[in-house]
This record gives C-alpha cells, sequence and structure tokens, in this order.
C-alpha cells in the first residue's frame, strides 16, 4: 500500500534520476502540467530512458502522468515498457477515455510480451463532468485506484476552499463512494502546494485520512515525511491489527462467521478488512525505513 507519490517534472532529466533516493514509496514522471509544450518531447524521452534503467529500484511503483486526450495516447505508446507501474490519466471526464487508454495497453502489452492486465491505470478527477462520470470512470479496465486533483477540480466549480477545507469535503467523500463501490482501493490525496508550513500540510492531510483516503501525492520532498506520519500507525494500533487478524483467520479456517474483540463487540469481515489496511501500511512504513 502506497503512502507517498511525489510528482516530478520529467523534463528535468537530473530531478527525475535522483527522485527514487527522496524517501516516496511511488514516483509519478510528470509529462503535462508541469512541462512546458516545448519540452514535452524531452520529457518523454527522459522518461522512456529513467523506466528502462535502474533509477526507480528503490521505490516499488512507478507512474507517469500523460497529458490529456489523443497526446496522451500517444505518451503511454512512447514510454511503455516493463518498468512502468501504470499510468495517471489527467482530466478524465468519461469512462470511455480509459477504456481508450486500457485499449492501447492491451496491444502494448501483446506486442512486448508483458504479462496482460498488468500495467495500472489512475484516473484523475478534476471536473464537474469528471465527477458525474464517477462509477463509469471506476468501473473501467485496469482501474485500480481513483485520485482527486482539488486544485483544477476547485476552479472548474468556481470554489474557494478555506483553511478548513470544507468546501471539499463533499467532492472527496463522492471520490471515496465511488472507488468503494467499485472495488478499488482507496483513492489518493490530491497535491498540496503548502511545503514550507508542514503543520499546515499535516492538519490537510490528516483530513484525508479520516475521509477514507489512502495516501497523498506530494509535489516537494519536503512532504513526504509528513504524509508518512499521517497515514502511518501506532505500534500499538499494529500490533493489536495484527492479532485480530490471526485470530479471525484462525476462525475462518475452523468454520466460524464470527469472534469477539477485546471489547466485547462481534468483529466481522468489515472491522477486518480495516485491520488489513493498517497491517499494510506497516509493511510499506517497514520497507521504506529498511531502504
Amino acid at each position: 500500500m502506497m503512502r507517498s507519490y511525489l510528482y516530478v517534472p520529467a523534463d528535468e532529466e537530473q530531478r527525475l534520476g535522483k527522485a527514487a533516493s527522496r524517501g516516496a514509496d511511488a514516483i509519478i514522471a510528470d509529462l503535462e502540467d508541469s512541462v512546458a509544450p516545448s519540452r514535452k518531447g524531452v520529457a518523454t524521452d527522459n522518461t522512456a530512458r529513467w523506466l528502462a534503467g535502474e533509477s526507480g529500484a528503490l521505490v516499488a511503483e512507478r507512474w507517469v502522468r500523460v497529458n490529456h486526450g489523443e497526446p496522451g495516447l500517444a505518451d503511454i505508446a512512447a514510454v511503455f515498457g516493463r518498468g512502468l507501474t501504470g499510468i495517471c490519466l489527467p482530466k478524465v471526464s468519461s469512462g470511455a477515455e480509459v477504456r481508450r487508454a486500457s485499449e492501447l495497453l492491451d496491444a502494448l502489452e501483446q506486442r512486448s510480451g508483458v504479462p496482460a492486465q498488468t500495467t495500472l491505470l489512475m484516473p484523475l478527477i478534476e471536473s464537474a463532468t469528471g465527477l458525474q462520470a464517477l462509477s463509469d470512470i471506476a468501473g473501467a479496465p485496469r482501474v485500480q485506484k481513483l485520485q482527486i486533483g482539488e486544485l483544477d477540480l476547485a476552479a472548474d466549480l468556481g470554489l474557494e476552499p478555506g483553511e478548513d477545507e470544507a468546501e471539499l469535503a463533499p467532492l472527496r467523500s463522492s471520490v471515496v463512494v465511488a472507488s468503494v463501490a467499485s472495488g478499488l482501493l482507496p483513492p489518493v490525496g490530491a497535491v498540496s502546494p503548502e511545503f514550507r508550513d508542514l503543520d499546515l500540510l499535516a492538519t490537510s492531510t490528516r483530513r484525508l485520512q479520516r475521509a477514507g483516503f489512502l495516501g497523498r501525492v506530494a509535489i516537494h520532498p519536503a512532504q513526504l515525511d509528513v504524509i508518512h506520519r499521517c497515514f502511518a500507525a501506532s505500534p500499538d494500533e499494529v500490533a493489536a491489527a495484527r492479532a485480530l487478524v490471526e485470530r479471525y483467520d484462525t476462525a475462518m479456517a475452523d468454520g466460524s462467521g464470527v469472534i469477539l474483540g477485546e471489547d466485547g463487540r462481534m468483529v466481522d469481515e468489515a472491522v477486518v478488512r480495516r485491520s488489513r489496511r493498517i497491517i499494510g501500511l506497516a509493511i510499506t512504513t517497514e520497507r521504506g525505513e529498511s531502504q
């Protein structure tokens, strides 16, 4: 389970090469907003070399955010390879857009010998039309999780979020609900431009965690430790989660459908899912600390 994704402008080859050492769980090479039109070709070439090399060995996942529409399909064809975890699709407004990208990946995987359906898609919800099409987008092939793009989304809706981000709460909830309803992993929280006031970043990130998000995208390495702390469970929580899952799995193997927790309340699969998520995050944290 990924806690952090670090966006890196792909036209900056040196930054892209060093990105894996910054401490993020995953890297997103950005071909879109952070790259000037005159530098798009350079960014694409850099990304293809980065994916083909060993520079990403310290991160579990390597993603690429492509451009929107037809240029994005060309980007996918240009960077596709075995080092690629998945594609971030920006400004998605319909499931049809995701299906087109998936069909292209079908052909690329078959042509290159990459196992079928292993390259993932992460649509970014950044517009009112994207919100309206959430169920169609979330149910499209290869979608493992959604990402919310709050800066573009707020601009599209004419919102001016205050410090408490209350205006964003219903938008976030709709993305979480769509993710759960479609059986996806929890969605990824949006970028924050705040990398100097880390207390403010922490407050915002904890809101995302409480709202049902898992992980957040960073635009600066200084944000990573804060994001990791906000999505980390305490040692006591991890120990309790492991004990509960062990008891539950043993009960299931013995033919019992439920167990009682330490507080005497019935424990069912819904409770166990949260414990499994805590364990998954603990494994991610341990892996990150060992690198």
